[in-house]
């Protein structure tokens, strides 16, 4: 017993026990803190961290460049720590527990932090998929030494989006010829206050990027600001609400069904049998012309080398599982989104699983177009899709994926196919710049700061896809969608 409450006591002082989850608001205890996290474009930022001092302290008392924010990052169980690095700070004021300005001495100090899409140390999430070893989250550590001030406990995050989120966790469980296995899979999910069995809502299955996969589902929030989708302006497209479901990828979605001799799995952009079909393809055509044999509809459908995703059929148990448990949800309105790896992820169930959605929106999606089967067109062609990429992407170069794909999908007779196209993704808001250091006469100043290509979410998430002949947001197109 002296034992376990030492190593308790141990945790306590070095700041190792705070509540790894997001609270709308949060009022710190004493020598305690609040952390709070925007979800930002880019991602997550740390933009500001309240206090709860011992003592009063006035305006004049507090000097920016006195204070001192360190990331600590905890090793489960041992309290060993490492440095994170330490936050920018931009301003520090007396306020309240919520971090609102006052104008006289308080006991609550809130610092603010750098906010822009390359911050230094502004994430709360370790840069890396967990390895079990370490916390999924950053702890902080305050200090002034003129004030003689030092805070380590964090009693908690702060996010409104995040919130309203819940957290669990499914483990599918499988059998081979020879071995069982399970999938474990942590999930977030979003309820609308008015879904209930009279008023059936939607669902949106949302399958985030490669850099969110692990053991920590709050990142599937967070990495591609996935919160945006419980928040009024996407919620209000749909009468009753829509209802989200997010599970995390322990690997990622791009493990396949496929095996090498040792028993690892392939990853989808192995594209061995489309190297070879361009080799084969054209002589295949020429001998079908000098001898009149033509390749069977067999031979053209042989399913492609690493095309299925490993976990289609655990997050296909873990959809079922859920709709089961939640009856408001109408099965005949159920969605399929995402974006890089989630966006191959979101082709694979539409051409895995076609029966169980209305409609799907592939973001940068990762699908290699020479892993899709005629046949499969043909299924894919008779379900309403919307595509959006930026033309400059270049880590999921659309014209190895979806440009092909939307061209064969438009020959095979699509009625309800939408793209969004972009040039490049820009900073849409007027609030994050090229060049935060510009001058007027430098010839960048005043330019939007531009994100990598690839992150062409970006303006899915902030409702800025619309059909260019109708000028129909996609949200609004995707709250019509029915099974037929």
């Amino acid at each position: 017993m002296k034992r376990i409450a030492f190593i308790l006591l141990t945790l306590i002082c070095t700041g190792a026990l705070y509540s790894q989850s997001f609270f709308k608001s949060l009022e710190p205890g004493r020598n305690q803190m609040a952390v709070y996290v925007g979800s930002y474009d880019w991602g997550p930022c740390v933009n500001k961290i309240v206090i709860h001092t011992a003592a009063k302290h006035t305006e004049e008392s507090l000097d920016p460049s006195d204070f001192e924010v360190e990331r600590v990052l905890y090793q489960k169980g041992s309290g060993i720590k490492k440095s994170g690095g330490e936050l920018t700070i931009t301003d520090v004021f007396c306020s309240d527990s919520k971090g609102n300005k006052v104008n006289k001495a308080s006991n609550y100090i809130t610092i603010l932090t750098d906010v822009y899409p390359t911050a230094e140390n502004s994430s709360p999430f370790p840069g890396y998929i967990s390895s079990g070893v370490f916390e999924n989250f950053y702890s902080y550590c305050v200090e002034n030494d003129e004030l003689d001030l030092k805070i380590t406990k964090v009693q908690g995050f702060v996010n409104e989006g995040a919130a309203k989120f819940s957290k669990s966790s499914y483990t599918y469980k499988s059998a081979t010829e020879t071995k069982e296995y399970t999938v474990p899979l942590d999930y977030m999910f979003y309820m609308p206050d008015n879904a209930s069995v009279k008023n059936k809502i939607p669902l949106i299955l949302w399958f985030h990027t490669i850099g969110e996969s692990g053991s920590n589902p709050y990142l599937v929030l967070f990495g591609t600001k996935a919160t945006a989708l419980a928040d009024e302006k996407i919620q209000s497209y749909f009468e009753n609400g829509v209802a989200i479901l997010a599970p995390q990828c322990p690997t990622g979605w791009l493990e396949t069904t496929d095996e090498n001799e040792m028993g690892i799995r392939y990853w989808a952009p192995v594209d061995i049998d489309g190297s070879v079909k361009k080799i084969t393809d054209p002589i295949i055509k020429v001998f079908g012309a000098f001898t009149g044999i033509k390749e069977t509809e067999k031979e053209k459908e042989t399913e492609p080398f690493a095309a299925t995703s490993f976990y289609t059929e655990p997050v296909t148990e873990l959809l079922y599982n859920f709709l089961e448990s939640h009856p408001e949800i109408d099965r005949n309105r159920i969605y399929v989104g995402g974006w890089s790896a989630g966006g191959y992820m979101t082709m694979n169930m539409m051409i895995q699983h076609p029966e169980i959605f209305a409609a799907a929106f592939p973001t940068c999606e990762y699908y290699l177009d020479s892993k899709i089967t005629d046949a499969q067109i043909k299924s894919l062609a008779k379900k309403p899709l919307w595509f959006t990429y930026a033309e400059n992407d270049q880590t999921v170069k659309p014209k190895s994926n979806c440009i092909p794909t939307i061209e064969r999908l438009e020959k095979a007779g699509a009625k309800d196919l939408h793209v969004s196209v972009f040039p490049n993704v820009v900073d849409t808001t007027g609030t994050y710049l090229l060049n935060r250091e510009a001058d007027e006469d430098d010839d960048d100043y005043g330019l939007p700061y531009e994100y990598e290509g690839h992150l062409s979410w970006i303006y899915v998430l902030n409702d800025q896809c619309r059909d260019e002949n109708t000028n129909e947001p996609l949200f609004k197109w995707l709250s019509r969608q029915r099974l037929k």
